[in-house]
């Protein structure tokens, strides 16, 4: 049994011997790795990261804004009358008699177009065009004009076979006028503002009739109406988006001086005659318009 062991050990032994001497005598072992000395990154945190940080929402541009400098504005003023009130009045003299001659008169016309009752100058719708000079401070013009074509008017009567006939012209009206103004633009947010306009005007209409009697004789009669006057404009906007508005609001026609003539003639007579003429009117108006940065 002692002989047994004794060979086992030494068959180990010889065979340690063995490997000891086939391993290449030049081959070292791995230096070891200090892993405290390694950048700490964690693999999934970048990721991770972008994964759940929340995207930036996608900017809209704001409105630019009504009323900043550089903006050029057209508008349709007095588009649609709503509501008015009108009083007018004819002051006539003559040696130690002054006569007064008065008319009031209210309307109502939503969507009509047309204000009916006194005041065709200041009803008319009119073009304006108003500039910014600096930031809310606007001037600008409004250009009341209205004229007829011509017409004619015409009358036939018969009578125990015969037939008289009458013609003349339709009357015809002229609206010119001339109305320079001052305004403010007062921004409420972004797509509404608050814009007063006020100026000294002036308006001329001249209205000219015709009529023939039985003998078929023709006599004209011209009025011819002028006003100079202080025009008051408080008008709210709202711009849907850039570039196009619609405004409406107060208006008032306060009278500074006034005349109205009238001038009658029939063949080669004439006559003329000249009295104070004073016309106020406040009332509700609409219209809209556009701007353009310059």
């Amino acid at each position: 049994m002692k002989a047994r062991s004794a060979f086992s050990g030494k068959a180990a032994s010889a065979t340690l011997l063995v490997l000891l001497a086939g391993r290449p005598a030049h081959a070292e072992e791995p230096e070891p790795v200090d892993l405290s000395t390694l950048p700490v990154r964690p693999a999934s945190a970048t990721p991770f990261v972008a994964a759940s940080a929340p995207q930036a929402p996608v900017a809209l541009s704001p409105p630019v804004g009504f009323g900043k400098q550089g903006q050029l504005f057209v508008t349709a003023d007095r588009l649609m009358p709503l509501v008015s009130y009108t009083t007018q009045s004819v002051t006539m003299s003559q040696g130690a008699t002054e006569t007064k001659i008065s008319d009031r008169g209210a309307s109502f016309a939503f969507f009509v177009g047309r204000e009916p009752g006194l005041a065709s100058m200041h009803t008319v719708p009119r073009l304006a065009v108003d500039y910014a000079v600096v930031d809310h401070l606007t001037v600008g013009t409004a250009l009341p004009l209205a004229f007829g074509l011509g017409g004619s008017h015409s009358e036939d009567r018969t009578q125990n076979g015969g037939t008289t006939s009458r013609k003349h012209n339709s009357p015809e009206m002229t609206v010119l006028g001339f109305a320079p103004r001052v305004g403010y633009v007062l921004p409420l947010s972004p797509r509404f503002a608050f814009w007063p306009r006020a100026g000294v005007a002036f308006y001329s209409m001249r209205t000219k009739t015709e009529q023939s009697n039985e003998a078929s004789a023709i006599s004209t009669t011209v009025d011819t109406d002028t006003l100079f006057s202080l025009d008051l404009d408080p008008q709210v906007v709202w711009s849907p988006i850039d570039g196009l508005f619609v405004h409406a609001g107060g208006i008032a026609n306060l009278p500074i001086s006034g005349a109205h003539s009238t001038e009658f003639s029939q063949a080669a007579s004439s006559s003329t005659r000249t009295d104070d003429l004073s016309v106020f009117r406040v009332g509700l108006s609409a219209g809209l318009g556009g701007w353009l940065a310059l």
